[in-house]
């Protein structure tokens, strides 16, 4: 994660919940940021039992060296952490809630249980629904439409259910 990246996911993290990785583990984690004394703390909300008992309930965030770590707070164990998403959520949404979300910063919408990926093309001017997307780095099958409304129309049973409204995501690095 760059500088820039940190400074601004520490700006907007308090309140929203999050996907993200502790260390190496292939494992991603759920949970909600919430900022205390300039601090931002971390409630695990979900994951895989075993990250669950390695992780704890509450962690830390802590900026060293350039690098985001997550500390236990019952413990003082510490891991490096990756961020993966920081996001809103939203259920069963119209194309009105897409549109408030991009005002608000929203770049992203991610339905995480069908891999679908939602976006504005800014230089296509066009909006994206991206099907079966894997991992958020490589590509499904990408239709593009004049509106949002349009999109929506044309993927009523598609848009259906819970999606992540995404103000932060991470992306692949290039070699």
């Amino acid at each position: 994660m760059r500088i820039d990246e940190k400074e601004f996911l520490l700006e907007i993290i308090d309140g929203k919940k999050m996907d993200f990785y502790l260390e190496d583990d292939m494992f991603e984690i759920e949970g909600r940021a919430k900022k205390e004394n300039d601090e931002i703390i971390i409630e695990v909300l979900d994951g895989v039992g075993h990250v669950l008992e390695i992780c704890g309930q509450y962690l830390k965030l802590i900026d060293r060296a350039n690098c985001l770590y997550a500390r236990r707070l019952d413990t003082d164990k510490i891991f490096q952490m990756e961020i993966n998403r920081v996001y809103d959520k939203l259920t069963n949404p119209a194309a009105e809630d897409f549109m408030k979300m991009s005002n608000l910063g929203v770049e992203q919408f991610f339905k995480k249980q069908t891999d679908t990926l939602v976006w504005f093309d800014t230089d296509q001017k066009k909006w994206v629904i991206e099907l079966n997307k894997i991992n958020m780095y490589f590509s499904g099958d990408r239709y593009y439409y004049d509106t949002v409304n349009e999109l929506f129309e044309e993927n009523k049973e598609q848009m259906a259910g819970v999606w992540q409204a995404v103000y932060y995501s991470s992306e692949a690095e290039s070699a």
